[in-house]
């Protein structure tokens, strides 16, 4: 069940990949908590257009004359080894997973600047704390955007613009199904057909997350709830990187 989170009411928020998912399940809640919530997903929004993310971004402060809050949701999953990715497929996945949360931040920052005030949230991955096997492109590409975080928010404090991360693990989603199965079927002797009591056997809490057990996270960073916590990047993984 989905509770409205305080402090949210009347700001205007930004959500990447917000059609399905945890970003589906982050648009809700902040539109229960009162936000004004404008989602950035295919297909009217490919994230890879770099060139028309300030576009996209200046269109929404034109309409709500401001910008509280940044969800860098939406990403894309990658498996197999060094050898097994080629150029194209890495510059793809650091596109969507890195390039377009650095764009999106770039232009926010300037409402965000003249507010004094704003909230960017960035969702990344356990593999931003912990490598897993064959998946060194994604794990790399969510590391990068765990540090971007921090290093923003020492730059950006000072102006009253807080940047956090949250590091999900093994979520309930579409996208998880589908890389379960991807796992089985390119590497069926280290991942058996019950990929998924596999996986949950490697969680202490032995089961997957909600979407809207992530969704709660992201709300509470992008809240005034949270106000004196920037540079955080904050499993929210059922126990898996304390191992």
């Amino acid at each position: 069940m989905r509770l409205p989170l305080p402090g949210l009411e009347g700001k205007t928020a930004i959500v990447t990949g917000h059609t399905r998912g945890i970003g589906r399940a982050v648009h809700d809640l902040l539109v229960e908590s009162g936000c004004s919530v404008h989602g950035l997903d295919l297909p009217e929004h490919d994230l890879r257009s770099l060139d028309r993310i300030a576009d996209w971004v200046d269109a929404i402060a034109a309409k709500t004359g401001r910008i509280d809050v940044l969800v860098n949701n939406a990403g894309i999953t990658n498996i197999g080894g060094i050898l097994e990715t080629p150029l194209a497929e890495l510059d793809d996945v650091l596109t969507v997973n890195f390039k377009a949360p650095f764009m999106l931040i770039r232009a926010v920052l300037p409402y965000m600047l003249r507010q004094r005030s704003g909230s960017v949230v960035n969702n990344a991955s356990d593999q931003a704390l912990v490598g897993k096997r064959h998946s060194a492109v994604y794990g790399a590409s969510k590391a990068a955007l765990a540090q971007l975080t921090k290093s923003a928010a020492l730059d950006w404090g000072p102006h009253g613009i807080r940047f956090n991360c949250v590091a999900p693990g093994s979520t309930d989603t579409a996208m998880l199904r589908r890389v379960l199965g991807e796992l089985h079927d390119r590497y069926p002797d280290a991942y058996p057909r019950d990929s998924e009591t596999f996986y949950k056997d490697s969680i202490p809490l032995r089961r997957f997350a909600s979407p809207d057990e992530i969704a709660h996270v992201i709300a509470f960073l992008a809240s005034d709830a949270s106000s004196f916590i920037t540079g955080a990047v904050l499993p929210v993984d059922g126990g898996f990187t304390a191992q």
